[in-house]
């Protein structure tokens, strides 16, 4: 995931943009973040928030797309 599209993650959901990152990643980054704007898709928000829940939900799109233009780029 790039820097911007993580810190845009991180803003979004009001958590601290670094810390400890300790340990294998268990899965594909890109499925893992596609199936987190799936469910965030999913959620029952009230239309107060419904412009969050799809800022969210493009800034997990945002850094999958980021993470395989960057895996695209090493396969050349």
């Amino acid at each position: 995931m790039t820097a911007l599209s993580r810190y845009r993650v991180c803003e979004l959901l009001d958590i601290p943009p670094y810390g400890s990152s300790v340990g294998a990643l268990e899965g594909d980054p890109v499925a893992l973040l596609e199936e987190a704007a799936q469910y965030v898709d999913k959620m029952q928000v009230s239309m107060d928030e419904l412009s969050w829940r799809l800022a969210v939900a493009d800034a997990l799109r945002s850094a999958a797309s980021d993470i395989r233009a960057v895996r695209d780029a090493r396969d050349v």
